[in-house]
């Protein structure tokens, strides 16, 4: 192991405790509605297009943004619009606006299924300052992806007219690799660089939701080390900047297929108000972990004062991970792939993937 690799071994796991002490939010969800234009088999929150569930009301939005602008600086807290379908949720626009004008940056990641120019008006009049689209495969393979056969032509066409204007200021595309489209990735890197995306996402599947009974959404060790060395030869070649999800940490990989060091940032400077208004970490975390509800709660003091169970996850050490060498470096993984109670992690990609310093 040469110096360098050293020095990260060390003084990176006392950065990231740093961070967990200061736990400065810069990064809020907001789960507005379980409603969704489509219904994709990997759904990680099960949406339907007929939820019964009531949405999250703009008004309890808005007044927890009043309340975090009381207590830090509004411009440096990124607000990510989510669900289900954002765009299906009533006036999203509207609150857009609102949430801009509270002087924070906001954004969305949509399916692109109803998106038009009149909806691209709408957004640029709300200010949104990022959207992220997502586009899983070549036609067939979107289709069967999202459960609709007009899918992948509406996100497609999405994605063109956002690249077209030259107003948004963090525009790219993610892709949910899996069994299906794994063999598809250079069709859709030459697809998405004629399209003029600058920049594409990866992840791959959690055992989470709908997803877990569907074994083509999970590639085995040999598909997952060659979703790794494309995206390294994509990062060699150039032509769209291209980097994987924060879904674990990765061994080998690390700091070669992301632009960053793996850190579960979910609780420690990541948060989520859920559609009944649940104050979580991240819209795929286990509602158990559950640490209040801005229907009862002061946002900003369920903050200050709970998360001890995402900012200290020494009880993760247990299982596959009570004697791991990684330890120090991955402290228990992605959030999103525990449960209340639960021995060990659902999946561990560095074991699972054999992901050790080749």
């Amino acid at each position: 192991m040469n110096i360098q690799k050293v020095k990260k071994r060390i003084f990176l796991p006392v950065k990231q405790n740093y961070e967990r002490k200061l736990h400065n939010l810069n990064y809020l969800f907001f789960e507005l509605t379980h409603r969704c234009n489509l219904e994709c088999v990997h759904c990680g929150s099960d949406c339907v297009r007929n939820d019964t569930v009531p949405d999250l009301p703009k008004e309890k939005i808005i007044e927890v943004l009043k309340e975090i602008k009381e207590h830090q600086d509004s411009k440096k807290v990124m607000i990510v619009l989510s669900g289900g379908e954002p765009t299906i949720y009533p006036d999203v626009w509207k609150l857009g606006r609102e949430i801009y004008d509270l002087e924070f940056p906001w954004g969305m990641v949509t399916n692109g299924f109803s998106w038009t120019k009149h909806t691209i008006a709408d957004a640029k009049k709300a200010r949104m300052h990022s959207v992220t689209v997502s586009l899983d495969g070549l036609e067939e393979n979107h289709n069967w992806l999202r459960g609709h056969p007009e899918s992948f032509k509406k996100a497609k066409k999405a994605i063109e007219m956002l690249v077209e204007d030259p107003f948004w200021k963090a525009m790219d595309v993610i892709t949910c690799v899996n069994r299906k489209n794994i063999h598809e990735l250079d069709d859709i890197r030459e697809m998405l660089m004629k399209m003029g995306v600058k920049k594409w996402r990866f992840f791959t599947i959690s055992p989470i939701g709908r997803a877990v009974e569907n074994k083509d959404l999970f590639l085995d060790e040999a598909q997952f080390k060659r979703l790794m060395k494309k995206i390294l030869y994509y990062k060699k070649i150039g032509g769209i900047k291209v980097n994987y999800s924060e879904s674990g940490y990765l061994g080998c990989y690390e700091h070669k297929v992301r632009s960053h060091d793996f850190f579960c940032r979910a609780g420690i400077n990541v948060s989520g108000v859920m559609v009944n208004g649940d104050i979580l970490a991240c819209p795929n975390n286990n509602r158990d972990f559950r640490q209040g509800n801005v229907f009862e709660d002061s946002f900003m003091d369920v903050w200050e004062n709970k998360y001890e169970i995402f900012r200290n996850r020494n009880w993760m050490k247990k299982g596959g991970c009570k004697n791991c060498p990684e330890w120090r470096m991955c402290k228990g993984g992605a959030f999103h792939l525990w449960e209340p109670g639960s021995d060990s992690i659902k999946l561990c990609p560095y074991k699972e993937f054999n992901l050790k310093e080749e």
